[in-house]
């Protein structure tokens, strides 16, 4: 009898813990369309897009909006060629209905060659920003994306080093501002 009782005492414990995850709601994500001041490069939209996104599905309990009347609310904050202040971020957030709002600018992509008796190199040239605003929060964060790693040349013979290079700095910046949830 002792047995039955301590089973269902588990048991009922076990709901109790576990009831307040089924309640948790995702935290709705905006994604702002990149601000690409590099001029000529529309493979840098594409790797952006793919980048982000990848890292905003990889990370739990976020989900990205994508709506009319966000729509509307990030083309009524006329984003010019940099980020967006925290006013005119909070303003999406809230005319869109979302309680996260991310955005970044690349205003540099390039490779510069480095020829040396032992091996060429790649030195990147990578360079913008990212911003965050969490509405639930209220709080703004601002980074600096920059990238200026040394790579063997070898390797650009088969990939685009440079644009690998900002999806991985995409992704970064992305993840950074999704671990600021709370």
């Amino acid at each position: 009898m002792k047995k039955v009782l301590r089973y269902l005492l588990m048991t009922v414990m076990a709901l109790c813990i576990s009831l307040p995850c089924l309640s948790a709601e995702a935290a709705s994500v905006a994604l702002l369309p990149l601000i690409n001041n590099v001029q000529g490069d529309e493979v840098a939209n594409q790797v952006f897009y793919k980048n982000a996104i990848a890292a905003l599905n990889r990370s739990k309990g976020f989900v990205m909006v994508e709506n009319d009347k966000l729509t509307a609310a990030i083309e009524a904050a006329n984003v010019g060629d940099e980020v967006p202040s925290e006013a005119a971020m909070a303003k999406i957030a809230k005319d869109g209905g979302v309680d996260m709002v991310l955005a970044i600018q690349v205003d540099v992509i390039n490779d510069i060659p480095m020829p040396s008796s032992e091996e060429n190199k790649l030195k990147m040239d990578i360079q913008g920003y990212a911003a965050s605003y969490n509405a639930l929060t209220g709080t703004y964060n601002k980074q600096r994306i920059y990238n200026d790693s040394v790579i063997p040349e070898v390797f650009s013979s088969r990939w685009d080093l440079v644009h690998e290079e900002f999806g991985r700095e995409v992704r970064k910046a992305v993840t950074k501002a999704l671990k600021a949830k709370k």
